[in-house]
């Protein structure tokens, strides 16, 4: 977990649930999350529930949001991840999708329920997708 953010920092915590089953759901989060890291904006993606399926190796390649234009899902995660934008994994939802971290494919922290309980009241703000 990040350490806390001294009070001049603006913050953001994105709740990524949803994940290959709703392809079109998956790019706002990530370019949304970029564009803010961008503008000084401390960022972190929390991948949940079904979220977790984007991090599967291999998965955010076969992602395009307009076909054949060459612009993946992968892309995005790269975009973000030079941007500054850290990942998290929620355990809980690693275990219910039968992951491990030898599956994910993107460089995240592993943490459970009560840290994402504690990060909501530690950002400006949160957004859900």
């Amino acid at each position: 977990m990040p350490e806390e953010l001294n009070g001049d920092e603006k913050s953001i915590l994105i709740l990524q649930t949803s994940g290959l089953r709703e392809p079109k759901r998956t790019y706002a989060p990530l370019y949304l999350a970029t564009s803010a890291a961008y503008m000084d904006i401390d960022v972190e993606i929390w991948f949940t529930m079904e979220g977790v399926t984007l991090l599967r190796a291999g998965a955010a390649q076969q992602v395009e949001l307009v076909p054949g234009s060459g612009i993946t899902l992968k892309t995005w995660f790269d975009r973000a991840r030079e941007a500054g934008v850290r990942f998290t994994v929620c355990a809980q939802a690693l275990e219910a999708e039968d992951f491990s971290l030898d599956d994910i494919e993107e460089e995240c922290e592993v943490a459970g329920a009560a840290s994402i309980v504690d990060r909501m009241f530690q950002v400006d703000r949160v957004m859900y997708f």
